[in-house]
């Protein structure tokens, strides 16, 4: 039996609408979760001048010693994003919520994606836009008296990966400290994703130096060190990179002003032209955020070509 669509009709599926979309919103992961800091922006843009300075415990003997923003540091502007979907009257007319529901779920799924789609953008662009300090965010860095490199082209094995790993256990933070560093996932193509998950989730590997000869297991020292994550997202097949997430700045995050949100041109308050015209109900999803560099201490890429 068909459903005559009055304006309380439309409003109890607005109502609706919004709540598929809400719901849906706290429960979608994504991998943006893992990878970067979400920092809540309160402005157009913000300014990034802290980054270059943590400062270390002293003892207080006479007077506090404040440590300065730092000479380096960035802005990001906020952009605005949106995506719309538009409802036919039939769905109302004929009680399609079923249908609704999967559509909006989808525009969730995107909208995460879309988080997901930035930080992995910063990765590919990251051996020519530029970090904090001025260098680019995969590259030499002067820090603590010192300089490192986070970019090299190692394949992945467990030898170099130990060896990166301890590499980046040794940088220093700008004001002399350790850093601190101690990876704590393997992101990695799906071609590698298998060799990613032998070196880091199996207990034992083979040893061709055990006493009893080749074939022989030895304990991996890698076991559990890392958490493998794979994307297709990754534009190499070759590619491999260490991220340490332990810490509360990351090597990347999300700047967020106004989160996913679902508006409504649905005629409650009024007759649209898009409804009576069109015999269409809209519904849009808006957004304001940008994505950044953090901190390069605490990544790693090998571009795996050897």
């Amino acid at each position: 039996m068909g459903v005559t669509v009055t304006r309380d009709v439309v409003r109890h599926f607005s109502a609706l609408v919004l709540t598929i979309f809400a719901d849906a919103l706290a429960l979608r992961p994504g991998m943006w979760r893992e990878l970067a800091t979400v920092v809540q922006s309160t402005q157009a843009s913000e300014e990034y001048a802290w980054l270059s300075q943590v400062p270390v415990m002293r003892e207080f003997i006479d007077e506090r010693k404040i440590t300065a923003l730092g000479e380096y540091g960035f802005a990001l502007k906020n952009k605005k994003w949106e995506s719309t979907i538009g409802f036919e009257r039939e769905v109302l007319e004929d009680d399609q919520t079923g249908n609704v529901r999967v559509r909006i779920m989808q525009m969730v799924e995107q909208a995460y994606a879309h988080y997901d789609k930035l930080i992995f953008e910063l990765i590919a662009s990251g051996e020519n836009n530029l970090a904090y300090d001025g260098a680019p965010f995969y590259g030499e860095h002067a820090t603590g008296g010192t300089t490192y490199t986070n970019l090299d082209v190692l394949a992945l094995t467990a030898e170099n990966l130990e060896t990166a790993v301890s590499q980046m256990m040794r940088i220093p933070l700008d004001n002399g400290e350790p850093a601190m560093v101690k990876p704590t996932h393997l992101l990695v193509p799906p071609e590698l994703w298998w060799t990613a998950k032998r070196l880091v989730n199996s207990a034992m590997t083979p040893d061709a130096n055990a006493a009893g000869g080749a074939g022989q297991s030895a304990i991996n020292p890698l076991f559990g060190e890392l958490i493998p994550v794979a994307s297709p997202r990754l534009t190499s097949a070759t590619e491999w990179h260490l991220l340490d997430n332990s810490h509360p700045i990351r090597p990347f995050f999300l700047q967020q002003r106004i989160a996913p949100e679902m508006q409504a041109l649905d005629g409650t308050d009024g007759t649209t032209e898009t409804d009576f015209m069109r015999d269409i109900y809209v519904y849009g999803v808006r957004a304001r955020h940008n994505a950044g560099y953090g901190l390069p201490h605490f990544a790693f890429k090998s571009t795996g070509a050897g």
